[in-house]
């Protein structure tokens, strides 16, 4: 096939960029005048929100503007695509929140230090509810539910009106449990939004994505813009594996308050930040069951396959653990250590122990 990279050699044309140093990636980007988002995050995997005070914040130095889900209005949505409408995440949580790390208000600074330290002025009054942590209990009887309106946590699902391994001659169940996961890219997910220009009329969106087209057509649908007046550019992007596809309700949240405020706006997501609230950090499945058959080794012969998975529970399965390791706690290094091997030389005293390799752990990145 003419054209096609399937077999050919592919030269890849942005190294040369990347290993000078002439990589821009959001985070790198200078706009005169930028302001800067942080959000209060709920530390309990299931609550009903019963105040959010934010009279404290709001008088702190270099804050712009502080906002709850009253503040900006914006509908419910879904990442990438709607599993069932009743499910659709409010961007600021207004009543409950569903998962450690959902979103209860904004604070917009001048700088980054400014904005975090006004988060903790932030005085949210919540009352606890049972949580569900793992997705087989969450489909028990009796089991807390996310979302009233469903009356459980199965949002959905499909299935056969005939046993696919009725006529198989071997059948081969297992059992598979999928630990958590955290796509923990390099750089994590980002965006900065800079208000019309007389050189440039539209609103500019600069975001760490794999699909800007995606990200301008669901934008435009969730603010009611015009999809002519806002420009996505993708600058660098440091690392995705399917955690910056499409709108996160941070995304959403920047886009809203920098039109409120006519001012350029940046989030840039922090390390502790996007291993508790990224879009997938996430055990997959909890204990799904699956079985394999076929119909013989001859030749035509047929194969099949059958599998029943618990569902997530819902969006506090996802990461519903209160006891979620902050990020600026020194976390242990889960490397077994090793002896260091030293060769003995003559100056060397007998009997000597060696010594051991020091310890790789590391202080996780202030989520900033």
């Amino acid at each position: 096939m003419p054209g096609s990279i399937l077999g050919n050699a592919v030269r890849r044309v942005e190294d040369p960029e990347l290993l000078a140093g002439r990589a821009t990636y959001v985070g790198d980007l200078r706009v005169e005048g930028m302001l800067h988002v942080q959000f209060v995050r709920s530390p309990v995997a299931h609550a009903a929100v019963t105040s959010i005070d934010t009279s404290a914040a709001s008088a702190m130095p270099g804050v712009v503007a502080v906002y709850t889900a009253a503040d900006l209005d914006l509908q419910p949505m879904s990442a990438m695509f709607e599993l069932h409408p009743a499910c659709a995440r409010p961007p600021l949580a207004a009543d409950r929140v569903r998962f450690v790390g959902d979103i209860v208000a904004a604070v917009v600074a001048e700088t980054p230090a400014q904005a975090e330290d006004a988060i903790e002025a932030v005085e949210v009054d919540v009352d606890s509810l049972p949580a569900v942590v793992d997705a087989e209990p969450a489909v028990a009887p009796g089991a807390p539910v996310l979302f009233d309106e469903l009356g459980s946590n199965l949002i959905g699902g499909l299935r056969d009106d005939d046993d696919p391994l009725g006529d198989a001659n071997v059948v081969v169940r297992g059992r598979f449990v999928n630990q958590r996961v955290a796509v923990a890219p390099i750089e994590g997910n980002a965006i900065a939004v800079v208000p019309p220009t007389s050189a440039e009329p539209r609103w500019t969106a600069y975001v760490a994505t794999q699909m800007p087209h995606h990200v301008r057509e669901d934008a435009c649908a969730l603010l009611a813009l015009d999809p002519g007046d806002l420009r996505v550019i993708a600058p660098h992007v440091g690392g995705a594996f399917g955690g910056k596809a499409g709108v996160s309700v941070e995304h959403a949240i920047t886009l809203a308050a920098a039109r409120r405020l006519g001012r350029p706006l940046t989030w840039i997501e922090g390390r502790g930040e996007s291993l508790v609230a990224c879009g997938t950090p996430a055990g997959r499945s909890s204990g799904p069951s699956s079985a394999y058959g076929g119909t013989g080794p001859s030749p035509g012969s047929a194969a099949a396959c059958s599998a029943t998975a618990a569902p997530m529970a819902g969006s506090a399965e996802r990461s519903s653990r209160a006891d979620l390791p902050d990020a600026r706690r020194r976390l242990p290094d889960p490397r077994p250590r090793r002896r260091r091997r030293h060769r003995r030389h003559q100056h060397h005293t007998h009997g000597r122990r060696p010594g051991r390799r020091p310890s790789r752990g590391g202080r996780a990145d202030r989520a900033s």
